[in-house]
């Protein structure tokens, strides 16, 4: 009989954002007239722009006629799309060959920890987003939860307060083989600086990271 991965068993609480939002429901439903400003999950307020609207339902209809009929697209994305990217993209000059479109920063993430396995030693920033610690778990690079922390052994965490300015001790960091940066940093909102980001690039290459 095959077995599920025993790994899942070892994520704690479900999944951030879903419980997040069944605590802001449940506050609603007790005061229906809270001003509730929510910081909990990235997600959208405002609608899309018109001109972005009318692409998409071109697009949209173009699939339903022979002549439009694309089927599914490259690999790495919809060829003109990546064309138009590596065109305007923040003026580097990049290659198409060097655009890849994708489904998602946190499918990324998944795909990474696939690639290197379970055996990679993994740092994160705390807080972090929480796709860096939960697809580290389910990959198997975590030892068992610790309740008083909320923290999983075998992972580091690298403290982001406002007494280092939200820019983690590197040196806790340094038999890593991942770290894990977001910047801004999901939820203290914090930039690195290009003084501190060259100085995570040296950090990387000089720990083999």
């Amino acid at each position: 009989m095959v077995k599920r991965n025993p790994n899942l068993s070892r994520l704690c609480g479900g999944y951030l954002f879903p419980r997040i939002n069944r605590k802001k429901k449940e506050l609603i439903e007790k005061n229906p007239d809270a001003g509730i400003i929510s910081l909990g999950i990235g997600d959208t307020t405002e609608p899309l722009t018109p001109h972005i609207g009318a692409a998409l339902a071109d697009a949209a209809s173009n699939m339903t006629n022979r002549a439009g009929y694309m089927g599914y697209g490259d690999e790495q994305g919809m060829s003109g799309l990546r064309q138009a990217i590596s065109k305007t993209l923040y003026g580097f000059g990049f290659e198409t060959s060097e655009v890849f479109v994708s489904d998602g920063a946190k499918c990324d993430i998944a795909r990474l920890q696939l690639l290197f396995g379970c055996d990679a030693k993994i740092a994160v920033q705390d807080p972090s987003y929480p796709v860096y610690v939960d697809g580290s778990v389910i990959i198997g690079a975590s030892a068992g939860h610790e309740e008083r922390t909320g923290q999983y052994g075998g992972i580091i965490y690298l403290p982001c307060t406002s007494e280092n300015g939200f820019f983690p001790d590197l040196e806790a960091a340094s038999d890593a083989d991942i770290i894990y940066y977001c910047s801004p940093n999901n939820p203290t909102g914090a930039c690195a600086t290009r003084k501190q980001l060259k100085k995570l690039i040296d950090f990387a290459r000089e720990n083999n990271q």
